[in-house]
């Protein structure tokens, strides 16, 4: 464990022949971050999908301000993360693993645990977080994904995860990160949680974009108008925030390292 409060990354590279190869697909080098309370690991669709699936099939409030599910069936959710959820050079999806091993949903999925090889000590499945947008020219990423489990809500689990995306986004290369210059978060504009939750890690408001996406029409959003091209659909309001290098520099690296979310090598 770190002790000198100085993050450095695990040396494991995280290919797996259950899953695609880290890699080969997403454009910076990835591998297994972790700190106290949580450790991520490579979202595998075959291995995480069924986990995911039968934990939050009953809890479709999940989804309330997503842009996607409830899923009926674990085909259907399988068939929609397939073409989606999966490395490319703008995107890598990791499954969060809890160190808090108390609230661990009961699976019978060979996803819930993760095995520590150094303590035998089970993690339990969480959630799921990662990159999208990312765009190496500009050194920027943005953070997403961020599906909690409903077991884990409400335990800092999400915020733990954010962390080290955050630390090993922005730290310098000699401190074990990629050295990246703005790293963003979106969200509905009406979602107080998940704005709490940015905000708490230091993350600033840069404005609210208005009608950024359209919805399915059974979730709540805004209503088109008349004789609008897609009629079936609501709109969102998204609110940008982001954490660039010069407020990392100034506080927020501090912030948010406190104990427990420090990222340190497996």
């Amino acid at each position: 464990m770190e002790q000198d409060g100085k993050a450095q990354l695990s040396q494991q590279q995280t290919a797996s022949s259950n899953g695609p190869s880290a890699e080969d697909n997403f454009c910076f080098p990835i591998c297994e971050l972790e700190n106290d309370h949580v450790k991520l690991t490579p979202f595998i669709p075959s291995v995480h999908g069924p986990a995911y699936w039968e934990v939050t099939h009953a809890h479709p409030e999940i989804y309330t301000f997503l842009p996607l599910g409830p899923f009926p069936t674990l085909d259907a959710f399988l068939a929609h993360i397939a073409p989606r959820w999966v490395p490319r050079p703008d995107q890598f999806i990791f499954a969060i693993y809890s160190k808090a091993s108390a609230c661990a949903p009961t699976l019978d999925a060979d996803a819930a645990t993760h095995t520590n090889t150094d303590t035998e000590t089970p993690y339990a499945f969480a959630g799921l977080c990662g990159y999208i947008s990312t765009v190496p020219a500009h050194l920027s990423t943005e953070i997403a994904y961020l599906i909690s489990l409903p077991a884990f809500q409400g335990t800092g689990v999400m915020s733990a995860a954010v962390a080290l995306l955050m630390q090993y986004a922005l730290l310098l290369s000699s401190e074990g990160g990629l050295g990246l210059r703005r790293v963003q978060y979106q969200t509905d504009a009406n979602n107080e949680r998940s704005l709490g939750l940015a905000r708490k890690l230091g993350f600033r408001l840069e404005g609210v974009m208005r009608w950024k996406r359209a919805t399915p029409g059974d979730k709540e959003g805004l209503e088109p108008r008349a004789g609008d091209a897609r009629p079936e659909t609501k709109g969102r309001h998204t609110a940008v925030l982001a954490v660039c290098w010069d407020d990392w520099e100034e506080g927020v690296k501090e912030q948010i390292s406190r104990p427990g979310h420090v990222m340190y090598a497996a």
